[in-house]
């Protein structure tokens, strides 16, 4: 993460003496929106024009990189069909519409009277300011993060369906979502490979854990891919990534990919919101006390969370069916937050 107080020094230096372009350069680079973007390129120009300045050859042929980058990525997703969704508070975002699994998703979105997601969406925003990070394990498409995304927050959509990918891209390119990051994984208890069947992304596919499954770890199968898992503490352990909030929904691993966030439940610095599959987890040979027992309940309180509210829960038996979600979602937060 930079250290605001580091450019700040720059910053001074750089007015002080506008000819050094050292400071200019470390007050400015990473850009890290839009705006500081279009002022380093305007730093950059000047310091070509001002030839004792010797400007960083692999700056500028980084800054012409991206820029190109950029306007690759528009040409390509900018011109896909989309709709858009609305948000209470009054945001928008638009959703490519161009495959079965984004047409798919739309008609799921529909089949809710009132705003999707709302209870959740207006949760992690109201738990999350711009600049912190929040991570999305089992993006699907990108609906949540992008909600997220909109409210200024750093997203990490973590997603193990590859044709899901693009369409995640696809939200952050047309909604103009810098922040929004795409990854191409699994989350678990431990780094590794797992599989998935190789059919048409939907909203419920899920990597394979069955001990039985006749192709598991086979790498002759042709019906199966193979996805890169990583666990939450292997990627976002670090100070300058821990997140603020997590999202989980994958259908029944949750509790592997909690086991995998053991450091960062440690650190009891960062809100879980996980959907509970209790049909699911037997997939993983899990039980309903395993989700329990990656919480210390003397440091964390737990929450369901509903329509009304987060409703205090002391243990799985106090889970309430929801007509509204069918699978609850569990609210985790550390007791010194």
């Amino acid at each position: 993460m930079i250290d605001s107080k580091t450019r700040i020094k720059a910053r001074r230096r750089a007015v002080e003496n506008p000819s050094d372009v050292a400071a200019m350069f470390e007050a400015e680079w990473p850009p890290l929106n839009r705006e500081q973007l279009v002022k380093f390129r305007r730093s950059v120009r000047r310091g070509i024009v001002m030839k004792d300045l010797r400007i960083p050859t692999y700056l500028v042929r980084r800054l012409n990189r991206f820029v190109a980058a950029m306007q690759h990525r528009g040409a390509r997703y900018r011109k896909t069909e989309t709709w858009t969704a609305v948000a209470p508070n009054g945001q928008s975002v638009a959703f490519p519409l161009n495959d079965f699994a984004s047409t798919q998703f739309k008609s799921l979105v529909e089949k809710y009277d009132s705003f999707y997601e709302r209870t959740l969406i207006d949760f992690v925003t109201s738990r999350i300011r711009p600049g912190e990070v929040f991570v999305d394990v089992g993006a699907n498409l990108g609906y949540v993060s992008a909600f997220i995304a909109k409210a200024g927050a750093v997203v990490f959509a973590i997603e193990i369906q590859r044709d899901l990918i693009p369409l995640i891209e696809q939200v952050a390119t047309v909604n103009d979502l810098d922040h929004l990051r795409a990854i191409h994984a699994g989350a678990s208890s431990q780094a590794g490979l797992s599989m998935m069947p190789r059919i048409e992304a939907n909203t419920g596919t899920r990597l394979e854990g069955q001990p039985f499954y006749v192709n598991y770890r086979d790498p002759r199968s042709l019906i199966d891919d193979f996805v890169p898992v990583i666990t939450l503490d292997d990627a976002f352990l670090e100070a300058a990534l821990l997140p603020k909030v997590v999202k989980i929904d994958v259908e029944g691993h949750e509790i592997d990919v909690l086991k995998g966030a053991r450091g960062i439940i440690a650190a009891a610095r960062t809100t879980f919101v996980v959907e509970y599959h209790a049909h699911l987890l037997h997939v993983y040979r899990r039980r309903p006390s395993d989700l329990i027992d990656c919480f210390d309940l003397d440091r964390w309180s737990m929450f369901q969370l509903t329509d009304d509210g987060l409703r205090p829960l002391d243990g799985m038996d106090d889970i309430r069916p929801d007509e509204h979600d069918p699978n609850p979602k569990l609210v985790f937060v550390p007791r010194t937050a």
